[in-house]
C-alpha cells in the first residue's frame, strides 16, 4: 500500500540524482542545489586545467557549425537597421579601404593571387579567406563585422567606434575584393617611389610617449599604450614614412589618388599637421586609418613629415563642378552663418586671422568629399579635435545634410589660402550691416526702452556689476550672443523673455547700435593688488594646467582676429568674477548664468583656476582700459564704394 500523496516528503539534492526521482515531488531547493553542485564541479574542472585552450586543437564539425551559427545570427539580427550609403561603390572609397586592408587585414585574410599566411592558418578559429566568402554577407553585415569585430576570435574591432564613414570605405573595398585578380589588387596597393627630398628614418628618436587607441581596458598592466608602436605588415613606415602616407594622400600630398577621400595636406601649415598627428596618437582625434599610422611614428618623424607636407607645392584636387545654387548657399553660410540656428559664419575662423586663435585648419581648396565626411563626423560627435578647443561639434550639430554639402561645395571651389586665395570676406564684414538711419533709430529705441532697464547707465551696467557693460562689445559678438539667446544655444531666462519679442533683423540692428556706443572704463574701481596678481595669468597663462594666456584670445589682436571673442577690458570685476565662477559650477546650479555650450572653451579653462586666481583675473580686466572699436556700422557702410 502506497503512502498518501500529501504525506510524501520532497527529495533532497542527493536523492534527486537517484533513478527513482520521478516517484516523488521535487522541491526548488533541490533544483538549486543541483545547479550549484554542477557549477562547482565545472569550476573545479576548469581550475584543474581540464579545458584545453591550445589553438592546435582543431574544432570538431559540431562546434564549428555551432560557432558560425551563433556568429551569423548575431550579425544578421543586428544589421536590419544599418543602411549603406549611396556612394558605397565610389572609386575613392574603394581605394581608401584597399590601403588599410593591405597594411592590416591581408596578414590574416589573404589577398587575390596568394594563399594565406601559415601563421594566420594556425589561429583558432581560423580567419577566412575573404575573396571566397564575402558573398555570404550583406553590406550591412560586413559593416557590423568591421566596426565591432568578433569576440573570442582574432577579428579586431575598428580602432575607433565613432567613425562609421571610414568603416563604410572599408566595406566598399571588401565588396569589390572578390572581383579583383592579383594584378588589379597589386596596382591599387603598390607603394609609390620615395621622393628624393622626403624625410626618412626615426632620427634616432626611440623615446616613448603616451598613446590612447581608445580601447584601453582592464588590466592596464598587461598592455603597452605607448608610441611609437609596432605596426602590422608595413615596415616601410619606419624607414620610408612618406611611402606609407602616399598610399592615401598620393606622392604629391593632394589626396587625389583616393578621389579626395583623404585630405589635401599641401594646403595646411606645419603646426596644424603636427598637432593632428599628435592628436591621433593620443586618441584625441579619431580615425581608424590615422590612429594606427600615427602611433607608429616617432616624435621626430611627426615633426619632419609635418614640415615636409607643409613645404610641398600647393595642390588642388579636381572635383565635379558643384551646382551653382548649392555653392551659393554654401557661400552664404560661410560668410554670414545661419542666424536662425545661431550658427556663426565659417569665415570667422577659417582662412582668416581667426584661425590663429581657434587653431582652425585651412579648408579653401580642400576636397568636397573630405569636407563632407569630416563635417558629418563632427556633427555626430565622432571626429575629435587636433587642438585644445574645438567648437565644431556644436556648430556642425545644427547643420543639415544640404548645409554640409553646400559648405563643402563652396570651399572646395576656392583657391587655397596658402597660394594667395581668400575664402571669405574679413571677419568684420561677415555680418549684415545696418544700412539705414531708420534701422539705427529703431534699434536705439529698443536699447533705451528695453535693454537699459537692466544694463543701466546707457548700457554700461549697474554699479554692483550684476549686468555687463554692453558698450565694450562690437557688432559680431553682440549679434551672435543675441542669436544664441534666441535659439537657446546659450540659456538665460531673463534674456529669453526679451529676445523672443525681437526679429532677427532687429537683433542685427541692435548689435550694430551697440557697436556705435563709445566704450568707457569700469564704473567701479577694482582692487589694485588683485589686478596686479591677475596680470601673470592674463599675460602668461598656466601652461602646466592647460590654461592659455587670457590675452591670447581676449587681447587686442585676438578680438580683432576673432570678433566672436568678448572684450573684457573695462568690464565690471564683480560681473567677470561671477561669470568665471559660473563656468565652474554645475550647469543646473545657475541656468541663467552659465553657458556650457561646446562652442565655449571657458568651462574647461575656468575649472583649472583657483578661486583666488579667478578673482584676480576679474580685477585685472576691470582695471584695464577698454579696447578701441573700428568705425561705427553706418560710417563703415558710408565708406564703402
Amino acid at each position: 500500500m502506497t503512502e498518501p500523496e500529501a504525506d510524501r516528503k520532497p527529495l533532497s539534492a542527493w536523492q534527486l540524482l537517484k533513478p527513482d526521482w520521478r516517484a516523488r515531488p521535487v522541491s526548488w531547493k533541490a533544483i538549486i542545489g543541483v545547479v550549484v553542485f554542477l557549477g562547482i564541479a565545472m569550476a573545479a574542472f576548469v581550475a584543474a586545467g581540464g579545458v584545453n585552450v591550445f589553438a592546435d586543437r582543431p574544432d570538431g564539425r559540431l562546434k564549428y557549425h555551432l560557432l558560425h551559427f551563433v556568429f551569423n545570427r548575431s550579425e544578421a539580427s543586428r544589421s536590419v537597421d544599418v543602411i549603406p550609403p549611396g556612394d558605397l561603390a565610389s572609386p575613392g572609397r574603394v581605394h581608401l579601404g584597399a590601403q588599410h586592408f593591405d597594411m592590416v587585414c591581408r596578414n590574416c585574410h589573404g589577398r587575390p593571387g596568394f594563399g594565406q599566411s601559415v601563421t594566420a592558418l594556425s589561429i583558432s578559429p581560423r580567419p577566412q579567406y575573404l575573396p571566397d566568402v564575402l558573398g555570404q554577407f550583406t553590406d550591412s553585415e560586413l559593416y557590423l563585422i568591421v566596426e565591432h569585430g568578433v569576440k573570442y576570435s582574432a577579428m579586431p574591432s575598428w580602432p575607433t567606434d565613432v567613425r562609421g564613414d571610414e568603416v563604410w570605405s572599408m566595406v566598399a573595398f571588401l565588396r569589390q575584393l572578390p572581383k579583383m585578380d592579383a594584378k588589379t589588387y597589386g596596382d591599387m596597393t603598390a607603394l609609390p617611389e620615395k621622393p628624393a627630398t622626403a624625410p626618412t628614418g626615426s632620427a634616432g628618436d626611440t623615446s616613448l610617449r603616451p598613446a590612447n587607441p581608445g580601447r584601453n581596458s582592464y588590466p592596464f598592466v598587461e598592455f603597452q599604450y605607448a608610441a611609437p608602436a609596432s605596426g602590422f605588415s608595413d615596415p616601410t613606415i619606419h624607414d620610408n614614412p612618406t611611402a606609407t602616407c602616399a598610399r592615401c594622400h598620393g606622392a604629391d600630398g593632394s589626396g587625389a589618388v583616393t578621389g579626395g577621400e583623404a585630405p589635401n595636406l599641401t594646403i595646411q601649415d606645419a603646426g596644424y599637421l603636427r598637432a593632428s598627428l599628435e592628436a591621433y596618437t593620443r586618441g584625441a582625434r579619431k580615425s581608424g586609418f590615422m590612429q594606427n599610422i600615427a602611433a607608429q611614428l616617432s616624435a621626430a618623424q611627426i615633426a619632419a613629415l609635418s614640415d615636409y607636407y607643409a613645404g610641398l607645392p600647393v595642390q588642388t584636387v579636381a572635383s565635379p563642378q558643384p551646382d551653382p545654387a548649392l555653392a551659393k548657399r554654401g557661400q552664404a553660410i560661410a560668410t554670414q552663418g545661419i542666424r536662425e540656428r545661431a550658427i556663426p559664419a565659417c569665415a570667422y575662423c577659417h582662412e582668416s586671422a581667426g584661425s590663429k586663435i581657434s587653431g582652425a585648419p585651412h579648408i579653401a581648396g580642400q576636397s568636397a568629399t573630405f569636407l563632407r565626411r569630416q563635417l558629418g563626423a563632427l556633427r555626430d560627435g565622432g571626429r575629435g579635435s587636433s587642438n585644445w578647443w574645438n567648437p565644431m561639434p556644436a556648430v556642425a550639430h545644427n547643420l543639415g545634410d544640404n548645409d554640409i554639402a553646400a559648405v563643402a561645395a563652396y570651399y572646395s571651389g576656392l583657391k587655397p589660402a596658402k597660394s594667395g586665395g581668400q575664402a571669405a570676406p574679413a571677419p568684420q564684414a561677415v555680418l549684415p550691416v545696418t544700412n539705414s538711419q531708420s534701422d539705427m533709430a529703431a534699434a536705439k529705441q529698443i536699447f533705451e526702452t528695453t535693454c537699459n532697464k537692466c544694463h543701466a547707465n546707457g548700457g554700461r551696467g549697474d554699479l554692483e556689476g550684476g549686468y555687463p557693460d554692453l558698450t565694450l562689445q562690437t557688432a559680431p559678438y553682440v549679434a551672435q550672443t543675441l542669436y544664441s539667446f534666441r535659439t537657446r544655444a546659450r540659456p538665460n531666462e531673463k534674456m529669453e523673455e526679451v529676445i523672443d519679442n525681437l526679429s532677427f533683423e532687429q537683433m542685427t540692428s541692435l548689435a550694430d547700435y551697440v557697436d556705435s556706443l563709445k566704450p568707457e572704463p569700469a564704473l567701479a574701481k577694482p582692487d589694485a593688488d588683485a589686478a596686479a596678481r591677475g596680470a601673470a595669468i592674463a599675460t602668461k597663462g598656466a601652461p602646466e594646467r592647460g590654461v592659455p594666456a587670457c590675452l591670447s584670445c581676449h587681447g587686442p589682436q585676438g578680438t580683432a582676429a576673432l570678433p566672436l571673442v568678448p572684450r573684457l577690458q573695462g568690464q565690471s570685476a564683480f560681473y567677470l568674477r561671477r561669470r568665471l565662477e559660473g563656468f565652474v559650477r554645475p550647469f543646473h546650479a545657475r541656468p541663467d548664468d552659465v553657458d556650457l555650450s561646446a562652442v565655449n572653451p571657458m568651462p574647461v579653462i575656468a575649472s583649472q583656476l583657483t578661486e583666488q586666481e579667478r578673482a584676480d583675473l576679474a580685477a585685472y580686466f576691470a582695471a584695464a582700459a577698454p579696447l578701441e572699436k573700428a568705425a561705427a556700422p553706418l560710417e563703415k557702410a558710408a565708406a564703402q564704394p
